[in-house]
Parts: C-alpha cells; sequence; structure tokens
C-alpha cells in the first residue's frame, strides 16, 4: 500500500516543519502544491524530500486540492493542512492497512481534530475532518471554501476516527480568526455573485456571520442550513451550535431555544454541549430541577469522556467550569 501526503500552502514556514514531521515515517509520497509563498514555505518542503508544484490561486481551495491529487500516486491521500498533525503517527500506517482491507469498502476517513489555541494554549474543542481518503478520479474535492472531499456520482462511505487518526489544529488563533472569516466571506460572495445563493453554502454563511456578530443573519443561515437537502459530511452539531448561540445573544424567546436544543439532542444524546446549553435554558425558565439534572449530565459526559467518536463538540474547560458555576447557583437557592 502507498500513500501519498498531500498539503496547499501558502507562507506556511512556522506551521509546515511540525506536520511534515508527523508524516515524515508515514508517507511513501510529499506533494506540496504552494499557491505563492513568498517565505521559506518551497525550501521546507523540498528539504523534506517533497515534490513542490506551483499553482496559480484563484480563489478556490478545491480547485488547489484537487490539483494536488491529479498528482498523487498513492494508494492513498493523506492531505492535512500545515497546522495539522497527527497525535499518534506510528499507529497510522497499520490502521489504514486494516479499513483498507475491510469487506465493506470505505472511501474516507473522518479524523477527530483537537483544536487549540496556539496563542494561549486553551482547548477549541474537537471537530471532524476528512483527512485520509482513497486515490480514485470519483474521490474530488468541492467547494471553493470549506472544501469538502465528495464521492462524484455517489454517496461517500465514511469510517469514523476511533482516535487513531486523531490531529492536533492551531488555525483558529484570535489573532487571525477574522482574517480568515473575511476572507471566506469575500470567497462566498463571489461564489453568490456567480451562480445565486445555494444550499450548499448556508452553513458557511452562518459562521461568517456569527463572527462579524450579526447574530440575526447567523440564525437564519444555520436554520437554512439544517433545514437543507445539503448536509456535511462531518455532522450536524456546528450548526445545532451557532444557531442556539445566535438565539441566546438575541435573547430570541426561550421557549424556542429550549425547542432547538431538544432538537439536537435528539440527534446527539451522548453530546455535553446540547445538555449544557438545554441546562441554562431551562435555569433561564426557572425550572431549576431539571436545569439542575440537565446540567450535571453535561459535566458526567465531559468528565467521562464519553462523546461518541462520530460526534464533535464545542464543550471544553472553560464551558465545563460555566456550568459548574450554575450548579453551584442552583444549589445555593434552594
Amino acid at each position: 500500500m502507498k500513500l501519498s501526503a498531500c498539503y496547499i500552502a501558502k507562507n506556511e514556514e512556522k506551521n509546515l516543519p511540525l506536520s511534515l514531521e508527523t508524516v515524515r515515517d508515514i508517507a511513501d509520497e510529499l506533494i506540496v502544491v504552494d499557491t505563492g509563498s513568498t517565505d521559506a514555505t518551497k525550501k521546507i518542503a523540498l528539504d523534506a524530500g517533497a515534490t513542490v508544484l506551483d499553482f496559480v490561486w484563484r480563489d478556490d481551495f478545491a480547485a488547489a486540492r484537487n490539483f494536488a491529487l491529479d498528482h498523487a500516486t498513492g494508494d492513498w491521500i493523506i492531505f492535512l493542512d500545515a497546522d495539522e498533525g497527527f497525535l499518534h503517527p506510528a499507529r497510522v500506517r497499520e490502521k489504514i492497512g486494516k479499513i483498507a482491507a475491510l469487506a465493506l469498502p470505505v472511501d474516507a476517513i473522518m479524523v477527530t481534530r483537537v483544536n487549540v489555541d496556539p496563542e494561549t494554549g486553551k482547548s477549541q474543542g474537537n471537530d471532524r475532518a476528512a483527512r485520509l481518503f482513497r486515490n480514485a478520479p470519483d474521490i474530488r474535492y468541492q467547494g471553493r471554501i470549506h472544501e469538502t472531499i465528495t464521492h462524484i456520482g455517489g454517496k461517500l462511505v465514511l469510517y469514523h476516527d476511533d482516535g487513531n487518526f486523531s490531529v492536533y489544529h492551531t488555525g483558529y488563533a484570535e489573532s487571525i480568526g477574522m482574517e480568515k472569516t473575511e476572507r471566506n466571506f469575500r470567497l462566498l460572495q463571489q461564489e453568490i455573485a456567480e451562480g445565486g445563493e445555494q444550499p450548499e453554502q448556508y452553513f458557511a454563511l452562518a459562521g461568517c456571520y456569527f463572527d462579524f456578530k450579526d447574530y440575526r443573519k447567523a440564525m437564519k443561515y444555520a436554520i437554512l442550513s439544517l433545514d437543507s437537502p445539503v448536509q456535511p459530511v462531518a455532522s450536524r452539531v456546528p450548526q445545532f451550535h451557532i444557531a442556539i448561540e445566535a438565539m441566546r445573544r438575541l435573547g430570541w424567546p426561550l421557549d424556542e431555544q429550549l425547542a432547538l436544543a431538544d432538537m439536537a439532542l435528539g440527534e446527539y444524546p451522548g453530546q455535553p454541549d446540547f445538555y449544557g446549553e438545554r441546562g441554562m435554558i431551562l435555569s433561564a425558565l426557572g425550572r431549576l430541577e431539571e436545569a439542575r439534572a440537565s446540567l450535571c449530565k453535561a459535566i458526567e459526559i465531559y468528565e467521562n469522556k464519553e462523546t461518541p467518536a462520530t460526534a464533535q463538540t464545542y464543550f471544553n474547560e472553560e464551558s465545563a467550569e460555566t456550568v459548574r458555576a450554575r450548579i453551584r447557583e442552583i444549589d445555593d437557592l434552594s
């Protein structure tokens, strides 16, 4: 089995060396598509033994990624961002081999991304992303931004990571967050100008508007995304999260907030996030006994690390402390 590790990169001299180190002993082939670096990115990649290909940037992440795939010769692809890397690289190759040998054909592996702010060291929760997949002509990226690996003309068969493929991700630093949001919003507006507003854009728009603090539009597009026939490969947790948080910040009717939190729990009963959200809403409604039970359940799941492998979470230690504080307030009232 031959593995190709692919990247697209621009001015990633700070991030790329560590990421390459995590795939050095795994990959049989390294491909770095450079989209216009002016720093040492290309030299770092060449020194690591990578094939470096130049790609003229045209505001389309899927096009750049597919250019890398066109040059990859491995049976399986590892496609990481420069600010990502495997936490357990020694496990990766053997595990891919076992998955590739399964009777059920697997197209892609959903890995757990452990998000950390590199400037503060704070956890930013975990999410899911397809970072490993079969090298096949009908498996390609789609989407100018928030590009997603897809099975052209079919449905992607996924394997959900059990922890062997976990990667770190440091790309959500507060200092560059708004810069990325503004870039993404600009690309979305280009897409909309070219082809009109499409359902696959709803969630990306929700995220942008939330970062812009336009919570009414964030809520609108998050709910449109939840109601859309086009759903993300990973999970609907982020859509619920943005919709509920936007409602809260708008002071939306509590019964409507509660209905959405209940809907989220119906889909993701193992999420500490939505027990926490539900408990806070019930507390505001004065239903303190129910609120305490829901808040305690959030802490129980969080502390016991019971979140299902197929889910993603925004719940971190800061969230947990907020929930614990509310439990103490409820206890003081009883």
